[in-house]
């Protein structure tokens, strides 16, 4: 894995990026402008972030574990209607 001055910055600037977003800055234009990547879309932030300075700066949906959690009750369910001879895809 690439080192910050790899990307021509140091901790202390880092540190300076992971406030700037904790202060409602985006991640994308946080690389655009520190780390010259025009193309950003925010994950090499959030991976040197999480290896230089150790803190984690995905945000998972809440509703992702929800929804997984709805299929697989959904699959329990039709699985237990075949079981009785019920074919859930008949309407």
């Amino acid at each position: 894995m690439s080192e910050l001055s790899d990307y021509g910055i140091d901790l202390q600037t880092l540190r300076h990026m992971y406030d700037e977003w904790c202060a409602g800055a985006k991640k994308s234009e946080l690389e655009r402008r520190y780390l010259r990547k025009p193309e950003s879309h925010g994950k090499l932030f959030s991976s040197l972030v999480r290896r230089h300075l150790g803190i984690e700066t995905e945000r998972h949906r809440s509703e992702t574990g929800e929804i997984t959690r709805l299929r697989a009750e959904n699959e329990r369910l039709r699985t237990l209607l075949r079981a009785h001879g019920i074919d859930p895809e008949e309407g």
